[in-house]
């Protein structure tokens, strides 16, 4: 029996709730992927490149949702409940009005985003139906998660994960009707994933902010519809950081998913469906980043920057055993675990099979130290200090992920010297290179220590 001191005790009871609300969605996307996997190659990478189109749009939501769950973290520490209710409110607030821009956004240039970054154009045509719809449950979807980070700050994890995991059965219902035209619903395909995602979280956030209205949670929300620019700027001070830094990461995101999609449809495919596999190794990652997040925030609040320290260095040790268990089971049955995802009859399983288990082996190694960033990372701005990531992410992303993904994966010329390139795989070897680099960035950041004076 595994015997946790009290700083372990606290981190678990924080972090499995959300890893098992990441569980929930990983395995949505996991039944995403099966059932449109189903269809074909073409609409594999036409759902998978829309998602990453989508993806590119959640820096924004994550400016409000970081400077939301350190404020709230923050003030629930220091026992100040009227702020914490206060900067939830404002939050919603500027989550549903930044959600319109971007519904809009995907409305008139995601075609344009998915030529650009390179697809044909069956999977423009594909691609551009599902960016439509998903993006139309944009401003639905920024509330909704806005509300969870709030009760995460709040040290509410479980109302996340329980509205997450009813979010996800949902979805995977009419996932099964309407991309199969089931029960008398139209036959939608690919597209109908796009439909199924947006009625599990509109009816996912109906019922948080029901139970935050009626007071059922640790947070209440009683609209006073008026702005409070004082606690918004608060909000959007911690939380810009966040948006520059995403921002970044997805801008560098868009050169890297168009450097994989110049290396063809088969390619492009294998990555997508070793992406989705290797996102369950995300879920214990994901888990302790919001532990960490809150108890520093908290710990900040209560004036015990050493209690903070503690806390994330307990989180270090914790993730890294969970992740190694991960990168252990993805590299040693990558084949197994990528067969699910691909048709038998689709003229190219032989090649996405062997392309997505290449790129289990090559991401696996990299599994432990992506642990360890993402706790890092979550315990920088669960203090407030949104700068340092954001710094850390311009600067690595283009120099170790972009630039040695394109020049080992086409090749070059200097001088005498010339090589042929590697192809897709250079772009994974670049990808798990760089996450070990960012994660001694993360370290180093983490023990000059300037966090703990970070005034939010």
């Amino acid at each position: 029996m595994v015997h946790l001191n009290e700083n372990q005790r606290r981190l678990w009871a924080l972090a499995w709730p959300a890893i098992t609300g990441n569980i929930s969605q990983t395995l949505l996307n996991l039944v995403d992927m099966i059932m449109v996997g189903h269809l074909g190659a073409l609409a594999i990478a036409a759902v998978g490149l829309g998602g990453q189109v989508s993806w590119f749009m959640m820096p924004i939501m994550a400016a409000v949702a970081t400077g939301t769950l350190a404020l709230v973290a923050r003030f629930i520490g220091s026992k100040d409940d009227a702020n914490a209710i206060l900067a939830l409110e404002q939050s919603l607030y500027l989550a549903f009005l930044l959600g319109i821009p971007v519904m809009l956004f995907g409305w008139f240039f995601g075609a344009d985003i998915l030529r650009i970054m390179g697809a044909k154009q069956g999977v423009v045509e594909l691609g551009y139906a599902y960016i439509k719809v998903v993006f139309a449950f944009y401003p639905v979807r920024f509330v909704g998660f806005t509300a969870y980070s709030a009760l995460r700050g709040a040290g509410d994890t479980r109302t996340p994960m329980k509205l997450g995991i009813l979010m996800n059965i949902i979805n995977a219902v009419f996932d099964y009707l309407l991309i199969y035209g089931k029960l008398g619903f139209p036959r939608l395909g690919a597209v109908g994933a796009a439909w199924a995602s947006g009625i599990g979280i509109t009816t996912s956030m109906l019922i948080v902010l029901y139970l935050l209205w009626r007071g059922r949670l640790v947070l209440t929300f009683r609209p006073s519809w008026s702005f409070h620019p004082e606690m918004a700027k608060r909000i959007l001070r911690i939380g810009l950081p966040t948006m520059v830094e995403r921002s970044l990461f997805s801008f560098y995101s868009f050169l890297y998913m168009s450097i994989v999609t110049r290396f063809g449809t088969v390619a492009l495919a294998a990555h997508q469906v070793g992406l989705r596999v290797e996102s369950i190794a995300y879920m214990p990652a994901f888990g302790f980043n919001v532990a960490a997040s809150a108890l520093v925030g908290q710990s900040l609040g209560e004036g015990k920057p050493e209690k903070a320290e503690r806390f994330v260095y307990e989180a270090l040790k914790m993730v890294g055993l969970f992740m190694g268990v991960m990168a252990a089971i993805i590299v040693f049955f990558p084949r197994y675990l990528v067969m699910p995802f691909i048709d038998p009859a689709d003229p190219h399983y032989a090649e996405i099979l062997h392309l997505a288990s290449i790129y289990l082996i090559i991401v696996g190694t990299s599994e432990v130290p992506l642990g360890w960033l993402f706790v890092l990372s979550g315990a920088l701005r669960g203090a407030g200090d949104t700068k340092t990531p954001m710094y850390i992410t311009a600067i690595n992303k283009l120099l170790f992920r972009i630039v040695p993904a394109y020049l080992l994966g086409f090749g070059f010329t200097v001088g005498p010297i010339h090589f042929e390139g590697l192809g897709v795989i250079a772009a994974w070897i670049a990808m798990s290179f760089e996450t070990f680099i960012t994660a001694g960035f993360f370290w180093w950041a983490f023990r000059r220590g300037k966090w703990k004076h970070v005034k939010v």
